[in-house]
């Protein structure tokens, strides 16, 4: 008979003191914090000053590493920039889903790492004039979930037997609501999308997204014996995009297809933009939340913030707004803000945003 062990959660602090005499280290080459232990494995933070690949050169780029040998993990991370004037530590990379270590295999790769992709934490230059660094002092945090394996007990074959019965009859709501959308049985309202229908269940769209639950409420309202809408036409998204939404909404998760990893950093942005759009306007807010770290954790840059930030007030992602007015009023790079293409909208668009922007930047001060 198996049990699952509940999670174990720590936190891993890397004081980086005399930081500049690392400036020029090389590419690929990292620091590294000291061992601690978490879930019973060994972790640490590595930090690459001069990015961990040529891809990620003139950034800062940070891992996790399991440092246990022979070890097969599976946690979630969070890692944070810690702000030294106002003790403020935000998210700058989070995973969505468990993440597998293992270095089993350690002949063939001796350390696996894993951190952000392309490895790009921040800009050295906006690194530099941040208050995440001062007194020639960086702190990195990482907070730690190690998800434990389930405890396995000898047992009888009766024993086994009825394991098995207890295992089947387990809830496991996301396979059954996968398999739900996936068979259509007892579905009994239509999407058109443009040119295309998707077949859904009205229980399930209402108890997801407030949009549908008063859509479908008022038809319930209609007179007795009004014939019943059941084609319902969803305007303002795309079918690929209202797809992976409508997977979310059954599941909790995003479908297979829809996969970044191929996908350059623009690809990806304008991806997970379509969704978060998607998600404010059924209002699905899991989705934006997913969207939004989505987001932050591709990285902001001077050149998109404005944008990201005008996208993040319009669709009500206050996750990746804090992260964007973060990133503005920290890293000292106004100037280029400004100028660029995004800060036209954001200043026409979401005035009441420079409030917050302003009392950011008056803490820092």
């Amino acid at each position: 008979m198996s049990r699952l062990a509940p999670p174990t959660r720590g936190v891993l602090s890397f004081e980086i003191t005399g930081y500049s005499q690392h400036r020029g280290l090389g590419v690929g080459k990292f620091i590294q914090s000291a061992a601690v232990d978490v879930g019973g494995y060994r972790w640490c933070i590595r930090c690459y000053p001069d990015g961990s690949t040529t891809n990620s050169k003139g950034f800062v780029s940070v891992y996790l590493d399991l440092l246990s040998k022979n070890a097969k993990v599976r946690a979630h991370f969070e890692l944070k920039l810690v702000n030294q004037k106002d003790g403020y530590s935000p998210v700058i990379w989070c995973t969505n889903a468990p993440v597998l270590f293992n270095t089993r295999d350690a002949a063939r790769n001796p350390t696996i790492s894993w951190g952000v992709p392309s490895s790009k934490i921040m800009e050295k230059k906006d690194l530099e004039a941040s208050p995440y660094l001062k007194d020639d002092r960086l702190i990195i945090e990482c907070h730690v979930t190690v998800l434990k394996e389930p405890c396995v007990v000898e047992s009888s074959a009766a024993t086994a037997s009825t394991a098995t019965a207890e295992s089947a009859l387990r809830p496991n709501l996301s396979h059954d609501f996968s398999k739900l959308l996936e068979t259509k049985v007892g579905a009994d309202v239509t999407i058109k999308v443009k040119d295309q229908e998707f077949t859904a269940h009205t229980s399930v769209l209402a108890a997801r997204s407030s949009v549908f639950r008063e859509r479908f409420s008022r038809e319930q309202e209609e007179p007795e014996g009004a014939e019943r809408r059941t084609v319902v036409t969803a305007r303002g998204v795309e079918p690929p995009v209202f797809e992976a939404m409508l997977h979310f909404i059954y599941t909790d998760s995003l479908p297979a297809s829809i996969v970044v990893a191929g996908l350059d950093r623009d690809e990806r942005s304008h991806l997970w933009e379509r969704l978060l759009v998607a998600a404010d306007g059924f209002d699905v807010k899991g989705l934006k939340l997913v969207c939004g770290r989505a987001l932050i954790r591709d990285g902001l840059d001077a050149d998109t913030v404005a944008s990201l930030l005008v996208l993040a007030v319009e669709n009500k992602c206050d996750v990746l707004k804090d992260a964007c007015v973060e990133f503005i009023a920290c890293t000292g790079r106004v100037r280029d803000v400004v100028a660029s293409d995004g800060y036209g909208r954001l200043k026409e668009s979401c005035p009441a945003v420079f409030v917050e922007l302003f009392e950011k930047a008056a803490t820092l001060r």
